[in-house]
């Protein structure tokens, strides 16, 4: 049985600017205004929570917000920004009508896996996240245990089951992760004209990736190269997810203000795989030369 949960009226006043972005935001996530908003002050509250010793949005002037590819980030000076990405499952799990039927455990494994992997490539360090389902309270919460369990062994985050909501009692796995993190600013993925391309895992998708977890990029690994950009020997480092190498070469390019020339493609999964850019040839059996950026 669903838990209830009291609740009372509030009523505020809002600048038309504001009022024109909630509704633009809530349209892309296909979501009424009144939950946005409900979202947003969850996120605030924690962020107040966990940060609020340095984060003090009343000396934040002029804010710069900015989009980058599945994440929004806040300059919140001083070299760091607050970021906040959305990552999201469906059809795969333990339901009757799951297109892949594998077990809870797994899927928040492999979930669990993108989001460490994603926050190392954007130099971010979770704080909080916040899961949302389209199933049952039981099953979200057999999700949210295994899933607080995956990320326990990589980050400290504080995970929270944001909410939960069996629509049109829906038989199929469908789950949503929101991470909130700061950014180190002082680090950035700056790729450049003449940088070699570089492929390091190889990118896989469903059941390939269940059958051959060992071919994909470790979270050590990852944790490496990040290192390696951090002390200049690579230029940047982005995950290969499912748009494919391409997708995610010709982002690298486009900031470095050229275009990729690419000798393979393919598509990609649950960051099985990630692409990293240099100037400097590298001989190393993990790094597989797939292109430059011209």
């Amino acid at each position: 049985m669903k838990a209830k949960r009291n609740k009372r009226i509030v009523n505020l006043r809002l600048d038309e600017e504001i009022v024109e972005k909630l509704d633009r935001i809530s349209s892309k996530l296909l979501t009424s205004r009144s939950e946005l908003i409900r979202q947003s002050l969850t996120i605030y509250l924690m962020l107040l929570e966990n940060i609020g010793f340095y984060f003090k949005p009343s000396a934040i002037t002029n804010v710069d917000v900015y989009e980058e590819r599945n994440a929004i980030n806040v300059d919140l000076g001083n070299m760091s920004s607050l970021t906040i990405f959305v990552t999201s499952y469906s059809g795969i799990g333990e339901l009757k009508h799951d297109k892949l039927k594998i077990n809870l455990d797994l899927v928040a494994e492999t979930m669990a896996r993108q989001v460490i992997i994603e926050a190392l490539c954007r130099f971010v360090e979770p704080l909080a996240i916040m899961i949302s389902t389209s199933n049952d309270l039981d099953y979200s919460l057999k999700f949210l245990k295994a899933l607080k369990n995956e990320i326990s062994k990589h980050c400290k985050a504080r995970i929270i089951l944001a909410s939960y909501e069996p629509f049109f009692a829906q038989k199929s796995t469908s789950a949503s992760c929101t991470v909130i993190g700061l950014r180190d600013l002082s680090i950035k993925n700056i790729p450049q004209r003449g940088d070699k391309i570089y492929l390091i895992g190889k990118p896989m998708s469903g059941l390939e990736f269940l059958d051959n977890k060992e071919l994909a990029v470790s979270i050590k690994t990852v944790k490496k190269l990040t290192e390696m950009v951090k002390k200049g020997k690579l230029s940047s480092i982005f995950p290969v997810k499912s748009g494919g190498i391409i997708e995610i070469a010709n982002y690298a390019a486009s900031i470095a203000g050229g275009k990729a020339k690419l000798n393979y493609d393919s598509n990609g999964g649950p960051v099985t795989s990630v692409i990293v850019t240099s100037s400097n040839d590298i001989k190393n059996s993990e790094f597989r030369e797939i292109g430059e950026i011209l």
